[in-house]
């Protein structure tokens, strides 16, 4: 049980942070977290890597929070404002620099991604998300999500250019130069 709950501890933000980007609602993004755990509270016997429980309980977290959307798709209600200071609250950590302007450029292309993220389907939204917020790699994604890896690919891929299009020049130049062309840091991670 405290094995448990040390994992609880070191994963919850992040995958709370997953469900909030899917569903856009606190109390639903909390009721597919607490979900998402019970379900891997009860089948860890199941997990055959245990390295990857992170990747594991993502998984869950995400069809979760995908099953509620596609439930409640008639009751989303959010304000972007509330939305992005949601996000930007749970991701303070990434703010670390002390200059202002580099803060507040940070914050800027943050919540500009952000935007463009919340407008890919579902799954492209749930891939993305694997691939870039928890650094899975497309073999890791497809395994997660019992995918064939050529449709991980096309499916990344086609979200990266969708993202391209919906972003402004100032983020533009940052997405072709690292997402479209390849992956950030594709070296260290094969």
């Amino acid at each position: 049980m405290e094995f448990f709950k040390a994992l609880y501890m070191k994963y919850y933000q992040r995958v709370y942070g997953t469900c909030f980007l899917i569903l856009k609602n606190t109390a639903l993004a909390e009721e597919a977290t607490q979900d998402a755990f019970l379900k891997a509270y009860t089948k860890i016997h199941t997990l055959k890597e245990p390295e990857k429980f992170g990747a594991w309980v993502a998984a869950i977290a995400t069809k979760q929070a995908i099953n509620i959307y596609n439930r409640n798709k008639k009751v989303f209600t959010i304000d972007e404002k509330e939305f992005m200071e949601q996000y930007l609250r749970l991701n303070n950590e990434r703010l670390y620099e002390n200059d202002p302007c580099s803060q507040y450029l940070l914050k800027e292309k943050t919540e500009e991604i952000r935007k463009a993220i919340l407008c890919l389907t579902p799954l492209l939204k749930q891939m993305v998300i694997l691939k870039y917020y928890w650094t899975l790699t497309d073999p890791e994604i497809a395994q997660t999500l019992k995918l064939p890896l050529g449709t991980v690919k096309s499916s990344l891929f086609r979200a990266r250019k969708l993202l391209v299009k919906k972003l402004t020049s100032f983020n533009q130049e940052f997405m072709a130069n690292n997402l479209v062309k390849g992956e950030p840091n594709a070296e260290e991670r094969v």
